[in-house]
C-alpha cells in the first residue's frame, strides 16, 4: 500500500467510525460529525516526505500494538509506519510525571500545522494522529485548551474524564474532551494505541494537572 493510499485509508477509516458514533453520544454528536467531515476531506495525496528519525523507546512496543488491531486499522497503520515521526510533549520531556514514563509513552502527528511536530501532512486547522502508551503506562491527569477526540484501536486501558471515576474502555470507541477537561489514561497489559483528532487552540500543549 502506497503512503497516499494508506493515508486515505486512514483518515476514511477514522471519519467513519466518527460518523457511526455520532448517533449514539447525544452529548457529543455535534463534535464527533463536524470532526468526521474535517477528517474525511484530508487529502493523502498531499503527503510529504520527512527526514528521518532514531526511533523513541516506547517505539519497542509498536510491534505488539500493530499486532492487537483489527484488520480494518493494522494494514493501513503498518503501511504508514515509516513516515512516521514519533515525538513527546515538551512540558513532560522537562518534568516527567515519573521516572519511567518517557520510555513508555509517545505520539506521531499525521496531519497537523507546519509550526508543530512533523507530519506527512499540514493542515492548520486540525491535528490528527496516534498515541502509544506501554503496558502498564499511567498517562496522569492533564488537560489543553483544544478539543479532542480519540478513537481507541488496541489494548485494554482505561480513562478518566472530569470528576471520573476510571472506566474501561475497549478497542473501536470514541471519547470526546471538551476544551481544559481533565483527563487521563492508563494502559493495562498490552500496549494501548489510540487515534486522537484536535481541533480549535493546536498550539498550547498538554499540561499536567493535580489529580489522579
Amino acid at each position: 500500500m502506497t503512503l497516499s493510499a494508506a493515508l486515505d485509508a486512514f483518515f476514511g477509516g477514522l471519519a467513519g467510525r466518527l460518523r457511526q458514533a455520532a448517533p449514539a453520544d447525544a452529548r457529543s454528536a455535534a463534535a464527533l460529525a463536524d470532526f468526521a467531515e474535517r477528517v474525511a476531506a484530508l487529502p493523502g495525496s498531499a503527503a510529504a516526505a520527512l527526514e528521518p528519525q532514531a526511533p523513541l523507546p516506547v517505539c519497542r512496543h509498536w510491534p505488539a500494538a500493530l499486532a492487537g488491531l483489527d484488520a480494518g486499522w493494522a494494514r493501513p497503520l503498518a503501511s504508514l509506519a515509516p513516515a512516521l515521526r514519533w515525538t513527546r510533549n515538551p512540558n513532560y520531556r522537562r518534568a516527567p510525571p515519573d521516572p519511567d514514563f518517557l520510555a513508555n509513552y509517545g505520539y506521531a502527528v499525521i496531519a497537523g500545522p507546519a509550526d508543530g511536530p512533523a507530519a506527512p501532512i499540514r493542515c492548520e486547522t486540525l491535528a490528527l494522529g496516534i498515541l502509544l502508551l506501554g503496558p502498564g503506562t499511567h498517562y496522569p491527569l492533564h488537560s489543553h485548551p483544544a478539543v479532542e477526540l480519540y478513537v481507541t484501536l488496541s489494548g485494554d486501558g482505561d480513562w478518566w474524564r472530569d470528576d471520573g471515576p476510571w472506566q474501561a474502555v475497549p478497542p473501536d470507541r470514541v471519547i470526546h474532551h471538551e476544551s481544559l477537561a481533565p483527563h487521563a489514561t492508563r494502559a493495562g497489559a498490552s500496549p494501548l494505541l489510540a487515534a486522537y483528532v484536535w481541533q480549535g487552540d493546536l498550539g498550547r500543549h498538554a499540561r499536567l494537572v493535580e489529580g489522579n
